[in-house]
């Protein structure tokens, strides 16, 4: 017989009752012994199944070690008792020493951070597999760091697709955004002709983009709460066939004013949803060392599509179908995205909280077959056949109380979420108004593609100050060990660094609210403009917009630590749900206002509310926007000496708006959450 065949028959044999003189033998590789001879604990001569690994001998005191490799070993207290010999386990099972795996140097830091340690002392070892699993780790070069959230054993857990599903939702969402935000600027540089075509004033073709804008912020909030409910998916698919129907709608709408707003309508009412739940969407999918990437394309490409296309948009309107060659083109590309989103965006709403299986001693994972099986080397065909089966328009069920129903509510009125709208109303509010009003101010001395150009600022500065926030965080601190000059930039949003930016933006934007104003109205004599300078008009916008941004970047910093202290007062917890709720309600607020002021604003402009060809001699947009600049600055200075005075208590007052205890999100009368961010995130 083999070598191997003994060792193997050997490990397989129940292991010889121990002698009294074994008991008492010293295992030099153990702790020291101990002379009280109650603390030895009796054996018993029954052995486990030969397929199992045995447990640790449980002991009333046990200290634990972790390692950097991620085991954990426990120093027992009773020495004197050699453990039995164990049986290699078989390849087909996970052995239950796994379960009890450290966190690495990387998680550590990581656990830091969340405040809650991954794995609880415990005196007996049923006790300890009842609250814990094992801990899995990223692949290729993020093979160090500790998966955040942790995934659970479903292949269907969004976190558990395969890399090409993840991209190919992820890319199918931008390509709906970036026509969304086509569509939204659409009328900018067609405003005066729009309001010539249907002969109504220049106000009611305001409203063509205004009330989009309005009912965007309203449905998005309407997307948010029903998400809790239905999932993401079965929303995503309503408000693109109504954004489809309205695009379809107005490529035949020129003669008919009715017909055409009745079709923006359409339109409005898809946005909200991809405004709102694209970037929850993006969290689902990605681990957290994968979403800052993403997150930063999303907001570049969002911000892209919507001041970029009025370039374009003036010089497609010059032909005889005037505005409406725009829809037909976006009817093109939409006929690519309805697809593109029913059949490459499945449900990516999970909860995790409560399909995460808890390991218990002899139990094993209900996913464990289909993790075994390893890669499907199956024809191509049956994939699709098997993908396309079980991607269903309904599939996720949550729950439908009042506690589901009020959390994003709360957090749209949450101090925090108020003051951080407040600060950047008059900045973004007055850069789509004043955008929109650039067909008012120079329709009677300039074409369609000369107005579209004066966007130029405004887009190619907005998108600078959006990559520069989203994108160097990512590369700053390989900067920095390349170029030690850099080390005293800091990495992460302080205090110090807040009250900058805030300044910073307040300031770019007092300066091109001011400059616009007074640069177009001192060219406005008898109600018309004189040549004037395009290139310092749209500068002047470019500025207003930069500094609307640089507002908007240090929103979601300043919610992470809001939602941070208000979770927890011991720890740092952050819980995602609650801040992308939070951002979610600034970006409505602002949508909202900025839709009233693009119906408002022209009116103030005109001399006549009826009239889109005579300006106002009065200096109605010089006083505008002195108004505008002067309230920038009273509330910045209000809103800063709030959180330099007051932080602490405003963060306080966030917990107890949102009902967030100590130990997570928890609403009035439920049991909250069991477990940490770091579990579940």
């Amino acid at each position: 017989m083999d070598s191997r065949d003994i060792l193997g028959l050997s490990m397989a044999l129940p292991p010889p009752p121990l002698s009294r003189k074994d008991l008492t033998t010293k295992d030099p590789s153990r702790t020291p012994s101990i002379t009280s001879p109650s603390d030895i604990r009796p054996l018993t001569t029954t052995s486990p199944p030969p397929n199992r690994p045995l447990p640790p001998t449980p002991s009333s005191k046990k200290g634990t070690a972790h390692n950097r490799s991620g085991s954990m070993s426990s120093t027992l207290i009773s020495p004197r008792s050699p453990p039995p010999t164990r049986p290699s386990p078989l390849k087909s099972q996970a052995s239950l020493s796994t379960i009890s795996e450290a966190r690495s140097e990387r998680a550590s830091s990581l656990g830091k951070k969340s405040g809650h340690s991954r794995l609880q002392t415990q005196s007996s070892w049923t006790s300890l597999a009842s609250t814990t699993r094992t801990i899995k780790y990223g692949r290729g070069k993020h093979s160090d760091i500790e998966l955040v959230p942790q995934p659970s054993d479903d292949p269907e857990d969004p976190l558990n697709w395969p890399r090409w599903r993840k991209e190919s939702s992820f890319f199918a969402l931008l390509l709906v955004v970036a026509l969304n935000g086509v569509m939204k600027t659409a009328f900018i540089s067609v405003n005066a002709e729009a309001a010539n075509g249907h002969r109504v004033s220049y106000i009611a073709a305001a409203a063509l983009t205004g009330v989009p804008l309005i009912l965007s912020a309203f449905t998005g909030l309407i997307s948010l709460v029903t998400s809790r409910i239905c999932g993401k998916r079965p929303i995503y698919l309503i408000s693109l066939s109504l954004v489809f129907i309205g695009t379809i709608w107005n490529t035949s709408v020129r003669t008919s004013y009715s017909q055409c707003l009745a079709a923006r309508v359409f339109q409005g009412l898809g946005w909200g949803a991809f405004d709102t739940l694209v970037h929850s969407s993006i969290y689902d999918m990605f681990f957290e060392h994968e979403r800052d990437l993403r997150v930063s394309i999303y907001t570049i490409v969002a911000i892209t599509t919507t001041w970029g296309p009025p370039l374009l948009g003036g010089i497609s309107s010059r032909g005889p179908t005037g505005f409406e060659l725009q829809f037909t083109i976006l009817s093109c590309f939409l006929v690519l995205a309805v697809p593109a989103i029913a059949l490459g965006v499945p449900e990516t709403a999970y909860d995790r909280n409560c399909t995460l299986p808890r390991i218990d001693e002899g139990s094993e994972s209900p996913y464990k077959a289909s993790m075994c099986q390893g890669i499907r080397r199956d024809r191509i065909i049956d994939t699709i056949n098997d993908y396309i089966v079980k991607i269903k328009p309904y599939s996720y069920r949550g729950s439908a109380d009042m506690v589901t129903f009020l959390q994003a509510p709360r957090a749209f009125i949450a101090p925090t979420t108020l003051i951080l709208f407040f600060t950047s109303l008059f900045p973004y509010s007055s850069l789509w108004a004043f955008s929109s009003s650039l067909s008012l101010l120079f329709h009677s001395t300039y074409t369609t593609t000369t107005i579209g150009v004066l966007v130029t600022g405004p887009w190619l500065l907005a998108t600078a100050t959006a990559a520069l926030f989203t994108l160097l965080p990512l590369f700053l601190p390989r900067l920095q060990s390349q170029f030690p000059v850099l080390a005293s930039i800091p990495t992460h949003f302080n205090n110090k660094l807040n009250t900058v930016a805030i300044t910073a933006g307040s300031l770019l934007a007092f300066i091109g609210i001011l400059a616009f104003g007074l640069h177009t109205d001192a060219r406005i004599h008898d109600g018309e403009i004189l040549t004037t300078n395009l290139s310092a008009i749209s500068f002047a916008l470019g500025l207003l917009a930069a500094g609307a941004y640089v507002l908007d970047a240090i929103s979601r910093p300043l919610i992470r630590l809001s939602t941070a202290s208000a979770s927890s007062s011991n720890n740092h917890t952050v819980d995602t749900r609650t801040a992308n709720d939070m951002a979610t309600g600034v970006a409505c607020w602002k949508t909202l206002f900025a839709g009233i002021f693009v119906i408002a604003v022209p009116s103030g402009i005109s001399k006549s509310p009826r009239s889109s060809e005579v300006l106002s001699s009065g200096h109605g947009l010089r006083d505008m926007c002195i108004g505008f600049a002067v309230a920038q600055v009273v509330i910045v200075a209000v809103a800063g000496g709030v959180w330099w005075f007051f932080g602490e208590g405003v963060r306080r007052w966030d917990g107890r708006v949102m009902k967030l205890e100590a130990s997570g999100v928890v609403g009035k009368g439920t049991s909250g959450r069991e477990g940490s961010f770091f579990d579940t995130d």
